[in-house]
């Protein structure tokens, strides 16, 4: 009996140490180049290019303050990272099946992303992201002039990494309505369209501030500066909630040709205009604490930014841009 065990133990020693060799000896008959989708120095990656076969596509660009989308946005930061982390982690699992090859080349060529890597300004490695496996635990890709795909995966990570590489603008678009430094602010103009002489127009420059009442750019001598300069710190971070897409186009333009609330016009020392005009959202079924329905929204309102993107925010965020020139002025 106790022979009988030792045969089985050695038995089961050599299967294991024979699959393994198996399997190393596969991968390694594999030219290293046809597999090499990794990326060990993200860090040196300062563009990255993605385009479906219907032709939508996401230009990703470093700069030295953030990621821009497409030559106008900025890139949401964390999917950004989440695709860097991706390209230093990802890993061969398996070569495909000699006899599921041409099928999966197939369908690479009809329904895939090309990614395209950029290092210190130049291509580094292109490569094309398929669909999931079967099992949704891997990822067809292949590196470009190569005829050999492969399932990919992040180990650890049971998923498929398609998303990672979605093409779609509105998912790469970062929240934010305003993200300029104190330092780089030139003027800044406040229009409240409801009360028109709450309007005005700061003018920044060295460290010094000019405060004009508007329309009339009346100079105004007696203001408080220091809450003037934290006022212009709000623009460094201003985030909104999400981009609409439940609200009928037929709405939003007759809400964009309504009278906003605000008007604020943010222009930076290289003359970029940022303009975010603030409009009243309507109650839409809301109801006050005594259960009574409200006219308008009391926490969200609409906000045209540039005259382009149409998103829903809170006041909680944006009340800091939101005052009176009275609020400035020494008593």
């Amino acid at each position: 009996m106790k022979n009988r065990k030792i045969v089985y133990v050695i038995l089961v020693i050599l299967a294991i140490t024979t699959t393994y060799f198996i399997t190393t000896n596969s991968h390694a008959t594999i030219k290293k180049e046809l597999r090499d989708f990794a990326i060990e120095d993200t860090a040196s990656i300062d563009k990255i290019f993605l385009v479906d076969k219907e032709n939508n596509s996401i230009l990703l660009e470093r700069t030295p303050s953030n990621w821009k989308l497409n030559n106008t946005y900025f890139a949401r930061q964390d999917l950004v990272n989440v695709l860097l982390k991706t390209m230093l982690r990802i890993r061969v699992k398996e070569p495909v099946a000699i006899s599921a090859r041409e099928n999966i080349i197939k369908s690479l060529a009809v329904k895939s992303t090309k990614v395209e890597i950029y290092q210190q300004g130049k291509l580094s490695k292109v490569f094309y992201v398929g669909g999931p496996t079967q099992d949704s635990y891997g990822t067809y890709m292949i590196l470009e002039n190569s005829a050999s795909p492969f399932i990919m995966e992040i180990p650890g990570f049971r998923g498929y990494l398609s998303p990672r590489f979605s093409t779609y603008l509105i998912e790469w678009k970062a929240q934010i309505a305003f993200a300029i430094p104190l330092k780089e602010i030139s003027e800044v103009t406040v229009q409240n369209h409801q009360k028109k002489d709450a309007s005005f127009k700061i003018v920044h420059n060295d460290n010094n501030f000019e405060m004009y009442s508007w329309p009339e750019n009346k100079s105004i001598e007696q203001f408080d500066t220091m809450k003037v300069k934290r006022f212009l710190m709000e623009f460094r971070n201003k985030n909104f909630n999400k981009y609409i897409e439940d609200v009928p186009t037929e709405w939003q333009d007759s809400i964009k040709a309504s009278v906003p609330m605000y008007t604020i016009n943010a222009i930076t020392k290289k003359g970029n205009v940022t303009q975010a005009k603030a409009y009243s959202k309507p109650g839409w079924g809301n109801m006050d604490f005594l259960g009574n329905p409200m006219d308008t929204d009391q926490d969200n309102f609409f906000l045209l930014i540039n005259n382009n993107d149409f998103v829903y925010a809170q006041y909680y965020t944006f009340d800091p841009l939101f005052v009176d020139i009275k609020s400035f002025i020494k008593d």
